[in-house]
């Protein structure tokens, strides 16, 4: 018997994301500084704080949600920064690893029209910092 799973959930200021297309990687760094030393040749590290990289989501465009896709856009409009959060279904399970950052902030909102008719809004949202990860159950 197979589990029935919920696939990729996303949410913007704790409202699901309605018929998303799609999303973009979650993309960590951290920075580190080298610094070599003149006298002797050693390389002595700086380790820096962890950054997410942006990540884009595209939906489909509905003017009266006002859940989900609506937040993203008056999050845009308004530069608040919003609570975001990407679920991934893995491992068969139905509650996938969810990443969740406090405070990302839409910085752009492209609105494209497709050939079938329906209209596809594309946010890149700049998520800040080290997420909050919690592992599937």
């Amino acid at each position: 018997m197979g589990i029935n799973t919920k696939g990729i959930i996303l949410s913007a200021n704790s409202q699901e994301v309605g018929c998303f297309q799609s999303v973009g990687d979650i993309d960590l760094t951290r920075e580190v500084k080298e610094y070599e030393c003149l006298n002797n040749g050693n390389i002595e590290l700086a380790v820096g704080n962890i950054k997410a990289g942006d990540i884009p989501v595209g939906v489909k465009y509905d003017p009266s949600d006002s859940a989900g896709a609506g937040e993203m856009e008056t999050a845009f409009k308004s530069g608040a920064a919003i609570p975001f959060a990407v679920e991934l279904s893995d491992k068969g399970t139905t509650n996938g690893t969810t990443f969740t950052w406090s405070g990302a902030v839409v910085t752009s909102w492209k609105v494209t029209p497709e050939q079938n008719g329906f209209v596809i809004a594309t946010f890149t949202v700049k998520l800040n910092g080290e997420p909050t990860i919690t592992a599937a159950a």
